[in-house]
């Protein structure tokens, strides 16, 4: 079972690289939703899919046993709301399937072609308000699983009846921005009108009008298989009695090789007209939306929904579109502070771009290609293919030559697999949303869990064979084509060793965009190919090498242990966004310490994994290993206390903040600082001391946002210049706890072309990553910004500055401009 488990977690971790490499998006089932009056001021909340061939939805009920893991049940959830009541359980009204499903190797109840869900809800009399909540599946076919986001959506309630269900559209789902913007570029290249006219006798025709800017294009309705991207859909949503008398009709579509995709797609771009025909009585009102992808040549954006009202008796139709401020004044409030980005008032202290950052990773990445040298599946193959190539060709000179290109192609897949990522093009608050996401890092935890017990020998995670068995074949060839396929099917094989420590690359830069993906698989290739250019060039150094044997496996438990405590990491980010108190600071300290003993422990001899021998030799390099690894159980330990013996600076940025504790703390601010998490309540005080306000825009996730607590900003010159000479007031920009409904509001985003679109402001991450990018055109953390009471930027924000000379001196400046 673990087996299969596992199998299923790679493949979606891989769909995940691969999505998101080639813009493939998997959308196999499509949603509408409505609210059926059952009764005076009671209705049924009605969720419809259309699911397409081949693939299922789960029932809300599933008979799981608990030592097995199944599918995601579906579920309708409603937001509490004092005027709204929720009756019953979930109801499921379309024909249930019992089968055995191959996914899970169990029997389960599930949905195909269609399935109806429906929650139903009583209204108090004459009650006016918004009742939101979100919709949870998974879908699935005969090989692979999807995982879509819940579909969250808001009852719309006026006088005790519901009169709109409508799914709530982000503006992170409907723009996109250039990589390099840090906010900046906000595009929205189709354009929509809509309208209709009278054909008689009941007769109308509904238009639909896309308008693309530039080499922009939105793709046909007719498109074959799920590995392109999202076809474009039309819901025209008819009252009772209307019908339709014609599909939704398309001119004709270009058909291009698409290089987003790789493959050939039909698509619109320029101008397209839709037109769809309906029989209705009477001239209503009626809405009808359009769903679609847009996609030039570099890269697409996010799907996106727009939903229209139109009007049969005038052919009138208009985008239904939030109201910017929801009746909400934010007149005088932060959001119309006088923040000029471009012109502090001081150009002291501005921060030099940190070009180091990717050197960093980039060598991270060829650490992890060093340790992937030494497991099972690589070690062994260094000597037998230097001696391919060395031995094997009667001019050793080629035969260098080749070793070199060997492993030069090892470098290069490894390089290419990132560098599809560089078209995929994502609003950085989706990144933001992404890598503090509850849902991602505890799928992160389960994947990284698995890698572990991968490790320690219970099974092995392998791709298919078949990989494998072509290219070796390939390998035959001769030449440099040979010698490519010899380098791809190194890297197929040895994967049940790479593929947890690519893993972990993967897990680190892919929500930090595509070039520290780069740097990280760069490094990493480099690190597993230079070794064999290395010894063809010097064959001598074959001799030196450890012979292969118990050590190797010895290295696979180890690095299954450092793989359980990077799942703890996730599962602490995921804890701390929603506050939810299971992993304060002091249990993941414990759960460290543990496992630093526990690996002691192993390398002696105390502790046996399936593959290890059976009798353990305790070298002299064993012994002081094991003794490193107790050692640093012992620093761990005293982090699970109120006052820790000593700092444990060298691990900022991994546990949680001090504040986030078993124990009560004097403040819930870094240091116990003085601080505000509420920037209009910091300028109140700012006003009452005479101070600049210092901003920390920072999260629950940020490992560098620990670092600078931890490391910088406990040096005695910062602290106390923050303790004493500014009004510190940090925004956690991951926050996923909601605002009261009072202080929910949606926010105008302006686009470069003058367009406008509205966000809605719903959680306390919201409003300050909202507020970053607007007022402050970057979405990173940490960012660091100083301004005065009336809102005055006093000098350039800074990011991450772990030099604490350059960061005193930056805080100097903002205080000379104050």
């Amino acid at each position: 079972m673990l087996r299969i488990v596992a199998r299923i977690i790679i493949i979606a971790l891989l769909t995940l690289s691969i999505t998101s490499t080639f813009g493939q998006v998997i959308d196999p089932v499509k949603w509408t939703m409505e609210a059926v009056e059952t009764g005076e001021n009671e209705y049924d909340i009605v969720f419809k899919s259309t699911i397409e061939e081949h693939w299922h939805v789960y029932s809300s009920v599933l008979d799981i046993d608990s030592t097995k893991i199944g599918p995601m049940p579906t579920t309708l959830d409603f937001l509490p709301n004092d005027l709204v009541t929720v009756n019953g359980k979930l109801q499921e009204r379309s024909k249930m399937l019992t089968e055995f499903d191959p996914n899970f190797e169990m029997d389960l109840n599930f949905y195909e072609h269609t399935a109806i869900f429906a929650r139903n809800i009583s209204i108090a009399p004459g009650a006016t308000t918004r009742f939101d909540g979100s919709l949870g599946f998974m879908a699935c076919d005969a090989t692979q699983c999807v995982f879509p986001p819940p579909i969250d959506f808001t009852v719309e309630i006026v006088d005790g009846k519901v009169t709109s269900v409508a799914e709530k559209v982000l503006v992170s789902d409907e723009v996109g921005f250039d990589d390099n913007s840090n906010g900046k570029g906000v595009v929205n290249p189709i354009h929509w009108k809509v309208h209709s006219e009278s054909l008689g006798a009941d007769e109308y025709k509904i238009f639909f009008n896309a308008t693309c800017d530039g080499d922009w294009h939105i793709y046909s309705q007719h498109l074959e298989g799920n590995e392109g991207p999202l076809p474009t859909v039309f819901v025209v949503e008819l009252p009772e009695g209307g019908t339709t008398t014609s599909e939704m009709i398309e001119p004709a579509p270009h058909v291009e090789y698409d290089p987003n995709f790789k493959m050939e797609l039909a698509f619109f771009e320029g101008s397209a007209e839709f037109t769809q025909t309906i029989k209705v009585s009477g001239t209503p009102k009626i809405k009808a939306s359009v769903d679609f992808m847009a996609c030039d040549d570099s890269g697409c954006l996010p799907p996106e929904l727009v939903e229209f009202e139109i009007d049969l008796a005038t052919g009138a139709g208009e985008e239904i579109a939030l109201e910017a401020t929801d009746s909400l004044d934010l007149t005088g409030s932060i959001w119309d502070l006088p923040i000029d980005i471009d012109n502090p008032s001081q150009d002291c202290g501005e921060k030099k771009e940190d070009n180091q950052s990717l050197w960093t990773i980039f060598l991270l990445g060829f650490g992890g290609g060093l340790v992937a040298l030494i497991t099972p599946c690589v070690f062994p193959m260094i000597p037998l293919t230097v001696s391919f190539f060395t031995k094997g060709s009667k001019d050793k000179k080629k035969g260098v030559t080749m070793a070199i290109i060997y492993g030069f192609f090892i470098f290069a897949i490894y390089f290419g697999m990132s560098l599809p990522f560089h078209i995929w093009k994502i609003d950085p608050d989706v990144l933001n949303q992404l890598s503090t996401g509850v849902t991602l890092n505890v799928i992160f935890f389960i994947i990284f869990i698995v890698f572990a017990i991968s490790f320690f020998g219970y099974f092995e995670i392998t791709l298919p064979n078949k990989w494998a068995n072509k290219a070796d074949s390939a390998s035959n060839t001769g030449g440099l084509l040979g010698t490519f396929f010899m380098a791809l099917t190194l890297v197929i094989v040895s994967f049940s060793c790479t593929g947890p420590i690519l893993g972990s690359i993967l897990a680190g830069t892919i929500t930090q965009g595509p070039m520290p993906l780069t740097a990280g698989m760069s490094g990493f290739g480099v690190a597993l190919g230079l070794p064999f250019a290395l010894f063809a060039m010097f064959p001598g150094w074959l001799n030196n090498l450890p012979k292969s044997g118990g050590w190797l496996n010895t290295t696979k438990v180890v690095l299954g242990f450092a793989e359980v405590a990077l799942a703890f990491k996730f599962l602490s980010t995921a804890d701390l966004v929603v506050q939810t108190g299971a992993l304060h600071r002091e249990t993941f300290f414990a759960i460290w310490t543990v496992i630093a003993f526990l690996i002691g422990i192993y390398l002696l001899g105390f502790i046996k994994f399936p593959h290890d021998s059976k009798k353990t030799k305790l070298s002299v390099p064993r012994v002081t290993i094991a003794l490193i690894f107790i050692a640093f159980g012992v620093y761990l330990a005293p982090g699970v206390m109120k006052n820790p013996t000593w700092s444990h600076g060298l691990l900022a940025g991994f546990p949680p903040p001090e504040t986030y504790s078993w124990y009560e703390h004097d403040s819930d601010c870094p240091l116990g600082l003085d601080c505000a998490h509420d920037l209009e309540e910091a300028i109140s005080m700012a006003k009452e001391k005479g101070q600049p306000v210092f901003i920390d825009f920072t999260g629950w996730g940020c490992v560098n946002c620990r670092r600078m607590e931890e490391n910088v900003w406990i040096d005695d010159r910062v602290f106390q210049m923050l303790n004493n000479d500014f009004q510190v007031v940090s925004l956690y920009v991951d926050d996923k706890r909601e605002l009261p409904e009072a202080e929910q509001f949606n926010k105008t985003i302006v686009y470069d072309d003058g367009t406008e679109k509205v966000k809605r402001i719903k959680t306390i991450g919201d409003k300050w990553s909202t507020l970053e990018i607007l007022s402050f055109e970057n979405s990173t953390q940490p960012l660091y910004a100083i301004i005065t009471p009336e809102g005055k930027l006093l000098n350039p924000p800074v990011g991450y500055t772990p030099n604490s000379d350059e960061y005193v001196e930056w805080m100097k400046c903002g205080l000379d401009a104050f």
